[in-house]
């Protein structure tokens, strides 16, 4: 029998998914405890024209 390569992602990519799962984690978490921190963004709403 013959052995099977599997095509496994790199570590580089392993590293940033879980970078960007990580940052999203930590997105939430900070939304949650400290709403207040993201009331004040600017939302880009259209203002009238003077």
């Amino acid at each position: 029998m013959e052995t099977s390569k599997k095509n496994t992602p790199g570590p580089v990519v392993i590293g940033v998914i879980s970078v960007l799962v990580l940052l999203i984690i930590f997105y939430f978490v900070l939304v949650t405890f400290f709403p207040e921190l993201f009331n004040s963004l600017n939302l880009g709403e259209a203002q009238p024209v003077k």
